[in-house]
């Protein structure tokens, strides 16, 4: 048949439809973000409730009906399940599908986003949640072509300022002393952030485990580099609105000048 295909995808979230079904969007790297609905998956015997709970990787069999895919089929490849036993973890792998999720046009294929997704959701399995955040921010940033300047004045091309350096999203990047205050909300940040950043950009995750890097350096990375990245996708994430209001600290610094 014409209308069904095969496809391996993340759930990226969820919603219950009527009284049994429930809606899905999958993020797949052929096909971008889809919106299925997997019906009768809320009944207790389903074959589909395994393979489509979020942050499930899962190959699936999809109609692709006039409106909506239905998913006739889904095998479960990774459950992830230390994900689901801790709440941080929990927490974070939330916040990294929904930039995903927000960021992935429907229908637009993203193997790039898929995969970073895929291994960041492995990382996160086993190292610091905050860091595999962070290596996922600068990623997501570059695959999206946000990246910001961080080696020289974003707005002058000059030397950065020296001392705590000027970062303002709306410049797209690290400014010089001359520059600064210019371009809206702005950040000083150390050369030593600038310098993670572009290491996390560019370097895989495996690396994040030996990785030396101080605590002030990790307080303002856990702020300018969330800030950056939904100034560009121009919404707050929902997730990291969560992660604040259950006590999470990893944005409560103040590096941010008023």
């Amino acid at each position: 048949m014409s209308g069904l295909y095969q496809v391996q995808g993340i759930v990226l979230s969820t919603w219950d439809f009527r009284e049994t079904d429930r809606l899905l969007h999958i993020l797949t790297p052929s096909r971008g973000k889809i919106t299925a609905i997997a019906k009768g998956v809320r009944k207790a015997h389903s074959s589909l409730r395994s393979g489509t709970q979020r942050l499930c990787l899962a190959r699936f069999l999809l109609y692709d009906g006039r409106s909506i895919a239905t998913v006739t089929q889904c095998q479960v490849e990774e459950f992830f399940a230390p994900l689901r036993s801790n709440l941080e973890r929990l927490l974070t792998a939330c916040y990294l599908a929904e930039i995903a999720e927000v960021s992935v046009p429907a229908g637009q294929a993203s193997p790039e986003m898929f995969d970073l997704l895929r291994r960041s959701l492995d990382l996160l399995t086993r190292e610091n949640p905050p860091m595999v955040a962070r290596a996922f921010e600068a990623r997501a940033l570059r695959v999206l072509g946000f990246a910001p300047r961080l080696e020289a004045c974003s707005a002058c091309g000059g030397p950065l300022a020296e001392g705590l350096i000027p970062f303002a999203p709306g410049a797209g990047g690290a400014l010089c002393g001359r520059c600064g205050s210019q371009y809206g909300a702005e950040y000083r940040v150390s050369r030593e952030a600038l310098a993670v950043w572009r290491n996390l950009a560019s370097a895989g995750g495996s690396h994040l485990g030996r990785l030396k890097i101080s605590a002030r350096c990790r307080r303002e990375l856990a702020e300018i580099l969330p800030a950056y990245l939904e100034y560009y996708l121009d919404r707050r994430l929902k997730s990291r609105i969560l992660m604040e209001q259950i006590g999470e600290d990893a944005y409560e610094y103040g590096t941010r000048k008023n």
